[in-house]
């Protein structure tokens, strides 16, 4: 039960030790940079010193903290993975910490700055709090916020997460039939009943004279048009023009969402049976015991979490688009461009410039991008130039004000 929150305490703990090692080291050799200054030596090659030494140390504390956390809480088969996920978030950490002790001369202020930075970290993980619980004004239906993807933390735990789920010995054997048979079930069932429902109130409203009625005939015609225009399953939808809908037109949509459901239902109950057969196979042709296998490697808790099966709604509109809830694990991306990664939390691949790649890969190149802009951040000492900036600001004495006595 509390694997979820295991996965981000070590998320925690590796940016922890990745700043602890690093606040200090810029502030212990001041007075050899500022000696070392008037010699020209390389600053680059000063910090790369730095980095060599950190990311060694980085890694054996990443390590030992892997291997000792799973042999307690009896996870296997995610060593590797789980010490890359928080080998890379520990040397973020790393850099982002040298950046703290290049801004500033006091060791008590760079240890005071380590909890503010990692309070946000926690807070914008996606565990805490779901991203769909936020305020308005930052959280964005069907994706994760953009203010969420500013956090180290929230792509380690999706990467995490993701991996675990995905890729463990048990659900390795399944994964694209659960897959299949999940977006079958959803299609049949919950999207299905949602559009037969605007399909039918369309019909009823079609010749409807007040305006707002319309404006709702309308909307609904734009929603079938975007969720059945790249359907695959098109028998009888070629009937279908949304450019000149009709009442006729909306008897035989109603039709052929039936057929749709039909469709996929038989999808669904072929993705069962294969399920039921390789459990089969494996078990007299393998020997492999599939309980033990579920037993050792699956988690429920991070299984439920992955897909959403919590959540009350399962579909939801949000600015004229359906919008599916549950099982994000099992869901495709539909990128609007090239540049277009924003995905659901959990969702298994992103769009890297038109490509699709697994979310752990992606998700580990974001945080070394993040890293490399603090090495950027760092080498041309931004953070310290802003921080001088900011404390050559003088605030003007308190004005007095004469005023005559009565």
């Amino acid at each position: 039960d509390n694997f979820p929150a295991f996965l981000l305490m070590a998320i925690i703990v590796a940016l922890f030790m990745g700043l602890t090692v690093s606040a200090e080291e810029i502030i212990r050799d001041r007075k050899i940079l500022k000696r070392e200054s008037f010699l020209n030596l390389s600053w680059n090659s000063y910090l790369f010193s730095k980095l060599n030494i950190l990311f060694l140390l980085s890694a054996i504390q990443t390590l030992t903290f892997v291997v000792v956390g799973n042999l307690i809480l009896e996870v296997h088969g995610i060593t590797f993975s789980m010490w890359l996920v928080l080998f890379t978030t520990a040397c973020f950490a790393n850099v982002l910490g040298l950046n703290i002790s290049s801004a500033f001369n006091s060791a008590v202020t760079v240890y005071v700055m380590i909890p503010l930075l990692l309070i946000p970290q926690m807070i914008l993980s996606g565990l805490l709090f779901p991203f769909d619980k936020l305020n308005d004004l930052i959280s964005a239906k069907g994706k994760v916020p953009i203010i969420a993807d500013l956090m180290a933390s929230r792509w380690a735990y999706e990467a995490l997460a993701v991996d675990q789920f995905k890729n463990n010995d048990y659900e390795s054997m399944f994964y694209e039939y659960h897959r299949e048979e999940a977006k079958a079930d959803f299609k049949s069932a919950h999207l299905t009943d949602e559009l037969i429902k605007r399909n039918r109130f369309i019909a009823d409203n079609f010749e409807s004279k007040n305006d707002s009625i319309k404006k709702l005939v309308a909307h609904n015609i734009l929603i079938l048009k975007d969720n059945l225009q790249s359907e695959p399953y098109r028998e009888g939808l070629e009937k279908i023009n949304f450019d000149s809908y009709s009442p006729d037109q909306a008897k035989s949509l109603e039709g052929y969402l039936e057929n749709y459901r039909s469709h996929y239902q038989k999808i669904y109950n072929n993705n069962v049976n294969m399920i039921e057969r390789k459990m089969a196979f494996l078990e007299n042709k393998k020997g492999i015991v599939i309980n033990d296998e579920k037993n050792i490697y699956y988690n429920e808790s991070l299984g439920d979490m992955v897909k959403n099966v919590g959540v009350t709604d399962r579909l939801i509109e949000h600015n004229g688009k359906l919008i599916q809830q549950i099982n994000p694990i099992f869901q495709e991306i539909h990128p609007s461009g090239i540049f277009d990664y924003r995905t659901a939390f959990f969702v298994p691949e992103k769009n890297l410039f038109g490509l699709t790649i697994s979310t752990f890969v992606f998700d580990l190149i974001v945080v070394w991008i993040m890293t490399l802009g603090c090495y950027l951040a760092l080498y041309f000492e931004w953070l310290r130039k802003l921080v001088e900036f900011f404390g050559n600001v003088r605030i003007p004495d308190r004005v007095n004000i004469p005023f005559k006595r009565k």
